[in-house]
């Protein structure tokens, strides 16, 4: 009953336990088969009661629950006679949609429920489990099918005598596959467009299903709409067919073709044919199908059809779904539950929890590298990585803020916690759990420490993991910045290890690498020399920002996981294409190397990216230019303002020069850009899974979207314990002092999570 309650709209139903022990509500608690009962009630009207042993499960209590609520808007039919006599009523006013399942209460008597929550206004649902209904729909096998839906189409029928046609859904009865086969039926069965074949976008086209282009001129215009339609029936729910004049085609395509054919699998070209019937046009597509079905069998030629309908809007669902049979190795990850967690975190230092559920397709995608790092990290005794399944234990994942899935914990010490923001992969979470465990801040207590830990003599035991090591330098009366810093530091539990100095011989440092107190040491890499920057804005925040700079390399190498790091929304970016370790490319990469040191290019986020092994950065050069130019290459990205994209001159050796001088030119108006992006709305990718703008449509302002309130929003994060645990011992008992006071200030203080730019979220995704 738990469960159920999440899979229906809380508006809708909220779902109580009374325990007649404790409370013994009259007239209910008193029946000897309460404990085998379940009541639905309306205000304090009871709408009906159900034998507990009929809700077997989530899909059995959803669907009864819905049926009743939907009473009104679905009609059950006990005989042929009674689906006809429907069906009649409706012809000129609307379609019908009837199916037949085996019985109540299972996952395609729910599928149908909630598409009857969302369509019930727009159809007439009809609903029957009787066997003999199913026998008269004249199908060749009847008491095979478990479920079976048709679309009546009646509105189109004027003549009352005209029987109304049916289409049926070929797919397994999910709400994704009905919902994706009403819009393909809701469509019109022809469409007639202005455009070039290129540029037709249909609900086939985004739905990655086969579309038919009839190519038409006035004078046969009459006979190719006929022929049309005609191809239409024969694929509905197959293919899309659409009309185009022969004004709009490229001059290339030949006089006499006179059908174009997309091939299902979305923006593929389009085949240009010379075919003369309808009969051909319908094998054309038909082999395909079949062809895509991977070997289904003649005599099951009834069921089969393009899988593309089943496609989801989540690449990684649809990823998973596809490789579901793929079983992970969770052996050495302990599960927990209600009881278990809080004992475990009692008794093990560190606690790593991943909180899932099963349905996630994000979750399951993460299970592999979770299970990798516990592999990795398995001979560890102080350590211990664990999982909460949230569709099983909801009130442990309510208790720990759990907001979406997957979420990662770390528990350090009890129920004190860090909260894993990285990619969701083994690399970036192995490198997580290992920085979490070391303690930070720690104070090093001399000018020779603080040399050292620089040029990495006191953290060799975890080079793999680091890096880079940054130490704070202040003067013991610089008390506020060396607070701040120790919240920074808390902040930055897992990403980086930080360390801090404290004394009066800071100064010497100070002059030594010429900046002022208070200032970050760090060094980039085992081959850099020791550099320092003055800290302008020594608060928490000012702090953080600056140590995430520094960590920056200043001419990167560009890949999925590192670019969110480097990116920033307001720079153009200047990117360098390549895909070998030729002269000419490793020459055009020590020339923009040089030229970082210039000021004149600090307005620019300036990377590179190898195609060779960041195989996605093919796919963005190709929407960059829309074409892929000679490499190595250069690219400017206006992202933040016009959306212009331009490229070095191909032809020409890119040096540092002639960069800037190309960089002049753009700022001035003399280079013409090669491609213009288009802003994208941060909206579903396609029309078809905007459930809410659906449900709107249908019912105006019943899914529509509201602010959280406060109340309701994340609960801040929760700092860690007290920094004293966390520091070294020192001869200056002052600086200790002074730590463990601004320790004590640090609990308990909430870092609210960052703010996340629009524009960065466009770009991400589209990498």
């Amino acid at each position: 009953m738990e469960l159920s309650e999440l899979h229906v709209p809380r508006s809708l139903i909220i779902v109580i336990e009374v325990d007649c022990a404790r409370e013994a509500v009259p007239k209910y608690c008193e029946d000897e088969g309460v404990l085998k009962k379940a009541y639905l009630f309306r205000g304090n009207l009871m709408l009906r009661s159900f034998a507990t042993d009929t809700l077997f499960d989530v899909d059995a209590i959803v669907a009864n629950i819905l049926f009743i609520l939907l009473f009104n808007e679905i009609k059950y039919v006990y005989s042929l006679m009674d689906l006809h006599d429907i069906e009649n009523d409706m012809k000129g006013r609307g379609d019908v949609i009837f199916t037949f399942v085996r019985a109540i209460g299972v996952p395609e008597h729910r599928a149908i429920m909630e598409t009857a929550f969302v369509y019930g206004t727009k159809y007439q649902f009809v609903l029957t489990t009787e066997q003999s209904v199913l026998e008269g729909m004249d199908l060749e096998d009847p008491d095979k099918y478990s479920a079976r839906l048709w679309f009546c189409h009646c509105k189109m029928v004027a003549d009352k005598n005209q029987p109304c046609k049916r289409t049926y859904l070929k797919q397994p009865l999910t709400t994704v596959n009905i919902h994706s086969s009403l819009k393909i039926l809701e469509a019109p069965l022809v469409a007639e467009v202005n455009l070039p074949p290129e540029e037709v976008s249909t609900i086939h086209v985004q739905l990655k299903l086969p579309v038919v282009f009839l190519f038409t001129q006035r004078e046969t215009y009459e006979h190719d709409r006929v022929t049309a339609e005609s191809v239409a029936w024969q694929l509905l729910g197959r293919a899309g067919v659409v009309i185009v004049s022969r004004t709009q085609l490229h001059p290339k395509v030949p006089a006499d073709v006179t059908v174009g054919y997309r091939p299902a699998g979305g923006d593929l070209p389009i085949n240009y044919l010379v075919i003369s019937s309808v009969e051909e046009i319908v094998d054309l597509v038909k082999g395909e199908v079949k062809n895509v079905s991977n070997g289904v069998k003649d005599e099951e030629e009834e069921n089969e059809d393009l899988d593309f309908l089943d496609i989801q809007d989540d690449e990684v669902a649809q990823t998973i779904n596809t490789y579901i049979w793929r079983k992970h190795d969770v052996g050495l990850i302990q599960a927990l539950t209600d009881v278990s967690f809080p004992a475990i975190l009692e008794t093990i230092p560190h606690v790593v929890v991943l909180f899932y559920t099963a349905w996630d397709a994000v979750s399951m995608a993460f299970m592999q590298s979770y299970a990798e790092v516990s592999t990795r990290l398995a001979d560890m005794k102080d350590l211990v990585l664990t999982r909460v399944n949230c569709g099983d234990w909801p009130d442990v994942c309510l208790n720990e803020d759990v907001t979406c899935f997957p979420t990662v914990k770390m528990y350090i010490q009890g129920d004190k916690h860090l909260l894993y923001t990285g990619m969701l992969g083994t690399h970036s979470l192995l490198k997580f759990i290992m920085l979490s465990r070391i303690p930070t801040p720690v104070l090093l207590k001399s000018i020779e420490d603080v040399e050292a830990y620089l040029k990495g003599e006191l953290r060799s035991d975890l080079k793999t993991q680091w890096d880079i090591p940054v130490v704070g330098l202040f003067s013991s009366e610089m008390k506020e910045a060396s607070d701040a810093f120790i919240e920074a530091a808390y902040s930055l539990r897992g990403i980086v290890v930080l360390r801090m100095h404290i004394q009066k011989d800071a100064f010497y440092h100070s002059q030594k690498f010429g900046v002022a107190l208070p200032a970050l040491m760090f060094v980039r890499d085992e081959k850099s020399h020791i550099e320092a920057i003055h800290l302008e804005n020594p608060s928490r925040e000012g702090i953080v920002s600056a140590v995430k700079s520094v960590m920056l390399e200043t001419f990167p190498e560009a890949t999925v996981e590192n670019f969110p790091s480097y990116f920033h929304p307001l720079k153009p970016l200047l990117m360098l294409f390549i895909d070998n370790g030729d002269t000419k490319t490793m020459k055009a990469r020590e020339e923009l190397e040089q030229l970082t040191k210039l000021r004149d290019v600090q307005t620019y986020t300036m990377c590179w990216i190898d195609l060779r092994k960041t195989h996605v950065g093919k796919e963005i050069l190709q929407v960059y230019l829309n074409y892929l130019p000679q490499l190595p290459a250069l690219v400017l990205v206006q992202l933040s303002s016009s959306g212009h994209v331009f490229v070095f001159p191909e032809g020409e050796l890119i040096s540092a020069v002639g960069v800037l001088y190309w960089l002049e030119k753009i700022q001035t108006g003399q280079e013409v850009p090669k491609n213009n992006l288009q802003r994208k709305e941060w909206t579903p990718p396609q029309a078809t899974y905007d459930f809410l703008a659906i449900m709107d449509i249908v019912r105006p302002g019943f899914a529509k979207q509201r602010t959280p309130t406060s109340a309701n929003q994340e609960k801040p994060y929760e700092e860690e314990e007290s920094g004293t645990e966390h520091l070294n011992e020192s001869g200056e008992e002052e600086a200790q002092s002074e730590l463990a006071a601004a320790s004590q200030k640090v609990q308990g203080t909430p870092t609210p999570p960052d703010k996340q730019n629009k524009m960065q979220h466009d770009l991400h995704n589209e990498l």
